[in-house]
């Protein structure tokens, strides 16, 4: 019988659209009450109804209000339209009871911590449902599957883009030492003048050390320039001899010989004769180094002569207040040592080592150049005896 009426209701609504000349009303009433569309889902039917019923209102709405516009008369469709809204809304409250009297299957919960719900008793006529939709899946759902990492794009951003700056960090950074001073020299211990005329040392290697404790002077220096200067003349005097030509004076003693004046180097090396101060004024010690030239009056081991002695007296005071000359062993080691470090201008710190530039140097000036003929360097020669003293 549902299906009957139906049938005539669509009938009904298909001439009058023909009569009128809709042709989509008749489509569409043909597609939502054709037999076919019992396979779809009854509340998805009941949304379909109502959507094409209010289409087609505002369709047949406009059109009344166009028509009206025009001068065309409009009461015709106007009660048409009635007439088609009412038929539409007893349709639809028809769809809609049939539907309300259908009980759905009871739900099955898929998580134990959620009640079932069972509903409440249903009263009226419970239509039994198509066998189709109520047919349960023959197999589980397939868990879902993660949405795949989105990588960042690789080709180049466009130059209109502008991208901002990371943020500064705002961790300070590590502080830069600041260079250290450069360490100031040992002080120089300060030791008691000499004012005996028995200066101190009692062999050749503690006068060294005595002159280099309080000049700040390497001992290897002292020797090495002592060894080029007159060899081994001083190293041949027995003890009481020595402490002999250690004294202030002593080229006057009584007890001393021309030898003694010849190993002590007491004579003016560049003539060969004895100071006119001297047990031996004039006499020939010596043979002449450099008879035509003007005479220094060089002496002593180091070879100092006249004019260094007087020059460095302004720095060897503080040492020797009482007097000084250059014939005296300890004597002529502190002018030697004072002429070279002024010589320098600034001289290393160490009082113990200096580098080979120094060494050379203080060479170089001492003996006023480095070639002494026949293919000798007289600074290469120093060194190298200042590296066989360390």
């Amino acid at each position: 019988m549902g299906k009957t009426k139906h049938k005539t209701s669509l009938a009904a609504y298909a001439r009058i659209a023909r009569q009128y000349h809709y042709p989509y009303i008749d489509l569409t009433f043909i597609f939502c009450y054709t037999q076919y569309v019992i396979y779809i889902h009854p509340r998805i039917r009941i949304g379909i109804v109502l959507i094409l019923a209010f289409g087609i209102s505002g369709v047949c709405m406009k059109y009344s209000q166009t028509t009206s516009e025009t001068g065309a008369p409009s009461i015709e469709i106007k009660s048409l339209v009635a007439d088609f809204s009412k038929q539409l809304t007893d349709s639809g409250a028809y769809v809609t009871s049939s539907l309300q009297a259908i009980r759905l299957p009871q739900i099955v919960s898929l998580s134990s911590s959620i009640a079932e719900v069972t509903p409440a008793p249903y009263e009226g006529v419970v239509p039994t449902p198509s066998d189709e939709w109520l047919t349960a899946p023959t197999s589980p759902p397939s868990p879902p599957t993660s949405t795949p990492a989105q990588a960042f794009p690789t080709q180049n951003m466009p130059s209109s883009v502008i991208i901002k700056p990371s943020l500064i960090p705002t961790i300070q950074p590590t502080a830069v030492p600041k260079p250290t001073k450069e360490p100031k020299p040992t002080p120089i211990p300060e030791l008691p003048p000499v004012t005996s005329d028995q200066r101190p040392g009692s062999n050749l290697e503690e006068v060294f050390k005595e002159v280099s404790k309080r000049m700040c002077i390497p001992v290897a220096l002292l020797k090495a320039t002592q060894q080029e200067e007159s060899g081994e003349r001083y190293r041949s005097f027995a003890n009481s001899k020595f402490s002999l030509a250690n004294r202030y004076n002593w080229w006057n003693d009584a007890s001393v010989t021309e030898l003694d004046y010849f190993n002590g180097v007491a004579y003016y090396t560049q003539s060969g004769k004895g100071p006119t101060d001297s047990k031996f004024p004039g006499a020939k010690i010596a043979q002449a180094v450099q008879p035509d030239a003007y005479d220094q009056q060089i002496m002593g081991p180091e070879q100092i002569s006249q004019q260094e002695q007087d020059v460095s007296r302004k720095n060897t005071i503080k040492i020797l207040p009482k007097n000084i000359d250059r014939r005296v062993l300890f004597d002529n080691l502190i002018i030697y040592a004072s002429i070279t470090k002024n010589r320098l201008g600034k001289a290393p710190s160490s009082c113990d080592d200096w580098p080979e530039d120094a060494v050379k140097t203080v060479a170089e000036k001492h003996y006023g150049s480095c070639n002494i003929g026949g293919g000798r360097n007289y600074c290469t020669e120093v060194w190298n005896l200042y590296k066989s003293f360390k």
